[in-house]
């Protein structure tokens, strides 16, 4: 096709695909896991996921354990560790995943 001086050049063409992936990758709830430090900062220390969740844009979030059979719905993903590691010597925190571009050091948030 040849292109007067006169014409518009020619648009490149809509990519309704790539629309959908950019809609469905920015509205995408982030997922985060629930974990329990035991005796952490010592040679002991341990930890384990002890639930799973999805936090939204509003920050409220869902929540289910691993074992299955306790799920939560809060306002706010935090909220959750106030259900987890009422004992001496254990500390929760939420580790969020991230894209493949994010820092990592920002994904996770002691309680």
């Amino acid at each position: 096709m040849t292109v007067s001086p006169q014409s518009p050049a020619p648009e490149t063409p809509f990519d309704f695909a790539r629309e959908v992936y950019e809609l469905v990758r920015e509205t995408a709830p982030r997922l985060f896991a629930v974990v329990e430090e035991y005796r952490a900062g010592t040679e002991e220390a341990d930890a384990f996921v002890v639930a799973w969740g999805l936090g939204y844009a509003d920050d409220s979030a869902e929540i289910i354990a691993v074992e299955g059979h306790r799920r939560w719905q809060l306002a706010n993903a935090e909220h959750i560790v106030r259900y987890f590691g009422r004992t001496q010597d254990l500390s929760v925190r939420l580790v969020w995943l991230a894209a493949p571009d994010a820092d990592p050091s920002t994904q996770s948030r002691a309680a």
